[in-house]
């Protein structure tokens, strides 16, 4: 077909009355009478397309800017996320450019998966507190993994249990459930920062990570489904999936901290180091998704080997160079998606596709299946730890709803995971367009209303921060002090931590990190200075001058939050 052009349309009717025939509508009653079909024409050519393009360009640039300003503000008026103002004003820029300049923005899932997403999984791994995630390792595989799994399985069943008034297929309720299986914990982790709540932190943080990969999986192994498959078939995939994603990131990971450590021009500089370093995890994310793996596992594991191993073998000023970009592009990737979430929203939102009645009975069957599965996963954990006698690691109750919380938000990838199980936009039936806003509706009631309500509940809940070791006058209590946070930092290592400490310390040290530094390494991960959104370490010794250092010392064992493995630093000394 040519643009501006006049066609006529027949429609062809091959069977009638159960024999096939040659039927056209309209007839023509003159053969060559013009346009005596139905009169249809192509529109012109797109010549405002770029100018339309252009203008998302420059109201995403607005709502990035829009959303720094908001953070700021939102220090002191703690009432609304920049996630939920960054929504908000991506609604009041898609209202304005549908009522100026007639057109609407579309969310483009590639965008999304290729160039958003790897930025904020590249810099979770990259800068990731390895100490804690090592500490708490249980609660996160178990909420992150089993939780996940459990809480797609509730959905699943509640839906249909408690879902009179919207009865959905089983294939349209497998979507649904793995959708929402996924969450958001970028709110509520900016509402716990890891200096002040290492614990809740480390918990949350692990557990979004493997949420977003399970979820992912999970979208995967359904799909085409028309039943709800057995647990061993979604086990085996999801292990299927875990153990190839894992080969693909450990390959890439451990290739490119080799390269790094043999080549010496990448020893020097700091652009194209951190260049190459990030072409690296990029290639191993694009091909794990065209291997059609789970290309978000993979990256965050190639993304922690290469914090732990290959930027130790660049300069420093290219380690701190490389540490504060991946901040950088997780801070602006985040900024730009949910901008450009809300901006893109107003074209379901103005064609009033919404069915709010559903939208609450989903979040409804959310917030059930969270709690159940928190419940039951935690008295799990909790018979498990107490039979193995380590009761420190134990969170409290309060501590404990916090977390049944945080699980309970819907983000952006739920939105892009249910694009990718429905047709386009054009080609959606009216269910598979009610599936969409349905996410839609959850993801802006998650952001604009419950995003508000996290600092609320903390404050109700009265969580304390964690506070640092008091300096004491005697020079006793101050050493008795210190050899109880010696003895903190060395029981803390057990299990798969004590085996990969081992590990890491006698053979991948050795051949990964530059000889004078492996040399000098005790606890096997050293981390160059991280950005500031956790607590530094301190390198100062313990002698009778050290005594003002000693509170972010403490700090730095409890928590882990001044890098990788901080707590093993100070207990080398």
């Amino acid at each position: 077909l040519q643009t501006a052009t006049l066609y006529d349309a027949f429609c062809i009717d091959l069977e009638e009355g159960g024999a096939k025939v040659l039927k056209v509508v309209p007839t023509c009653e003159n053969k060559v009478e013009p346009n005596c079909g139905t009169v249809v024409s192509t529109s012109p050519a797109e010549d405002g397309a770029h100018e339309v393009f252009g203008l998302e360009d420059f109201l995403c640039v607005l709502l990035l800017m829009a959303y720094v300003a908001w953070s700021f503000l939102s220090e002191q008026i703690r009432v609304l996320h920049e996630t939920g103002a960054a929504v908000l004003f991506g609604l009041l820029a898609g209202g304005f450019m549908q009522l100026v300049f007639g057109q609407t923005a579309r969310f483009s899932y590639d965008m999304f998966s290729y160039i958003l997403l790897p930025m904020v999984i590249f810099a979770a791994g990259f800068n990731c507190q390895k100490q804690d995630m090592f500490r708490f390792s249980g609660y996160i595989c178990i909420l992150g993994i089993s939780g996940t799994v459990l809480i797609f399985v509730l959905i699943y069943f509640s839906s249909d249990l408690f879902g009179l008034r919207f009865p959905l297929s089983p294939e349209h309720r497998l979507i649904m459930a793995s959708v929402l299986s996924s969450t958001d914990s970028v709110a509520p982790m900016a509402f716990l920062p890891a200096e002040d709540f290492p614990q809740l932190y480390a918990v949350v943080f692990g557990e979004g990570v493997l949420n977003d990969v399970v979820s992912v999986l999970l979208s995967t192994a359904i799909s085409g489904e028309s039943h709800m498959p057995s647990i061993g078939h979604l086990s085996l995939s999801i292990l299927k999936f875990l153990i190839t994603s894992s080969f693909m990131g450990l390959t890439f990971g451990f290739g490119t901290s080799l390269f790094f450590r043999r080549c010496s021009y990448l020893h020097v500089g700091a652009v194209k180091p951190c260049v190459m370093l990030l072409g690296c995890n990029y290639l191993c994310y694009v091909l794990t998704e065209l291997f059609e793996f789970s290309p978000i596992f993979a990256l965050f594991v190639c993304a922690v080997l290469c914090g732990h191993y290959a930027q130790h073998n660049m300069g420093k000023e290219a380690q701190k160079f490389i540490a504060e970009l991946a901040e950088l592009m997780a801070y602006t990737a985040e900024a730009v998606v949910f901008g450009y979430f809300g901006l893109t929203a107003v074209a379901y939102i103005s064609a009033d596709a919404f069915d709010w009645g559903m939208v609450f009975y989903y979040i409804a069957c959310i917030l059930f299946a969270r709690v159940a599965a928190v419940a039951i996963l935690v008295f799990v954990a909790w018979l498990w730890v107490r039979l193995r006698g380590r009761r420190s690691l134990v969170l409290s109750l309060k501590e404990l709803c916090v977390v049944a919380l945080a699980g309970c938000m819907r983000g952006t990838i739920a939105y892009a995971l249910v694009l990718r199980a429905v047709p386009p936009e054009d080609d959606q039936t009216p269910t598979q367009t009610n599936l969409v806003t349905t996410v839609l509706g959850i993801v802006l009631v998650n952001c604009l209303v419950f995003g508000g309500l996290f600092p609320v509940v903390l404050k109700c809940l009265d969580i304390q921060v964690a506070n640092p070791l008091e300096v004491q006058p005697s020079s006793r209590r101050l050493l008795r002090r210190a050899r109880e946070s010696f003895e903190e930092g060395t029981e803390i290592r057990h299990g798969i931590h004590r085996w990969w400490h081992n590990l890491d310390h006698n053979f991948f040290q050795v051949h990964l990190l530059p000889p004078q530094q492996a040399s000098c390494e005790d606890g096997g991960s050293s981390s160059p200075p991280r950005p500031s959104h956790g607590a530094g370490g301190t390198d100062a010794g313990m002698d009778a001058g050290a005594a003002a250092e000693l509170p972010e010392r403490r700090r730095s064992l409890g928590s882990g939050g001044g890098g990788g493995n901080s707590a093993d630093r100070s207990t080398g000394e």
